[in-house]
């Protein structure tokens, strides 16, 4: 597509879901549309499997539709030289310091591709990460089968095991999970049309019970090892989350252990700070949960959101994200996004600890949990 082509309402019916008498387009078939109209640039997505174990950059921002420049050079006045669409994958060549200061963006950061440079924020850092398939899921405490897995290529298509009723999945056509995802697998088939091997995925917090069967090789079996607590001996754990700076750190008596950056929320309507300002205390935790909202505070609705650390009752958590890549920034409805590893790193070393199934922990008492501290500078 042209840079200067219109992207018309009747394109938009066509490719987004707004199709006549419940003709939904599969995968395969609005990818051959995208393609058709020149919007994937990249062949890594028509009829290809993507590169394996290579660093992979999925363009997370924005709804369906949404696109981006691809400069020339890592500044914002470099010329366009193309344009990437939402789930467009390139190959991630490095992440680079603007070659110009932006003085009203905090972050700096641009990705290069093989075409040019996209802006960090819009980019999701993913891999290709073929597995060998379970025959059989492991047995749990209650008898019956199951297991966490992560999502580890940057999108897969599903098929609904039952009638969808939870809008992310329902009202959208060409659903997808991506990387970094989790999800409890509770089955396993062989697909009688394709003879792959497939988990049949759900969510057990905050979701419907909605199922989805997906190609077993792109989900990675989350090991109850895999996520045992870390320094579980250690004496006065405390989070220290700090709104100015946009940063986390974990202190273990007054040794600091752990330090990120991460995105919280931004200033609310009376000037406060949407993350709650103050020391609270951790007081549930899940492997995964599911998020949504209504138009008053943003009117989101996500899925498969993993290491979820709730510390504060109106829901403020340390979380996972996958949808965007602008950690530094203030932008979030309150909660503290953080890259995947920094987010699971949290939750295994904060207190308390939580089984490996359920997979949930909800603090009963007082002083039985490790204290974040939110400040303001």
């Amino acid at each position: 597509m042209k840079p200067d082509e219109k992207f018309s309402r009747r394109d938009f019916i066509r490719l987004f879901g707004l199709t006549l008498g419940g003709l939904a387009l599969s995968s395969n078939k609005i990818d051959r549309v995208f393609a058709e109209r020149g919007f994937l640039k990249n062949d890594l997505q028509i009829g290809s499997e993507f590169p394996v174990n290579k660093v992979l950059g999925r363009i997370c921002s924005g709804d369906p539709g949404a696109h981006f420049d691809i400069k020339s050079e890592p500044y914002w006045e470099a010329p366009a030289v193309s344009t990437a669409w939402r789930d467009d994958v390139f190959e991630w060549k490095q992440e680079v310091i603007a070659k110009q200061l932006d003085p009203i963006r905090i972050n700096q950061r641009w990705v290069e591709s093989e075409a040019g440079y996209i802006y960090a924020e819009y980019v999701q850092k993913t891999r290709h990460i073929p597995q060998v398939p379970l025959l059989e899921l492991p047995e749990i405490p209650t008898g019956e089968r199951g297991m966490w897995v992560e999502i580890v290529t940057p999108y897969t298509g599903m098929t609904f095991a039952r009638s969808p009723s939870q809008y992310w999945i329902r009202d959208v056509v060409n659903p997808r999970l991506y990387y970094s995802q989790v999800f409890w697998a509770f089955d396993v088939r062989t697909n009688p049309e394709n003879g792959k091997i497939e988990y049949c995925l759900k969510q057990l917090y905050g979701a419907y019970a909605d199922a989805y069967w997906i190609d077993a090789s792109v989900c990675r079996q989350i090991t109850p090892e895999e996520i045992s607590p870390i320094h579980p001996e250690a004496e006065n754990k405390h989070v220290v989350i700090n709104l100015i700076y946009q940063t986390m750190a974990c202190y273990e008596g007054d040794e600091e252990v752990f330090f990120s950056k991460v995105t919280t929320g931004g200033i609310g309507e009376e000037g406060q700070w949407l993350t709650p300002l103050g020391t609270h205390t951790i007081w549930r935790k899940m492997v995964s949960t599911h998020m949504s909202a209504g138009p008053a505070v943003g009117n989101y609705d996500i899925s498969g959101v993993p290491w979820t650390t709730l510390f504060d009752n109106n829901g403020a958590a340390v979380h996972s994200t996958y949808w965007h890549n602008n950690f530094g920034t203030a932008r979030s409805h309150g909660c503290v996004n953080a890259r995947p590893e920094d987010a699971k790193w949290v939750w295994r070393w904060t207190a308390p600890y939580v089984d490996y199934y359920p997979g949930e922990l909800t603090i009963q008492g007082f002083d039985q949990s490790t204290k974040v501290e939110v400040i303001h500078g």
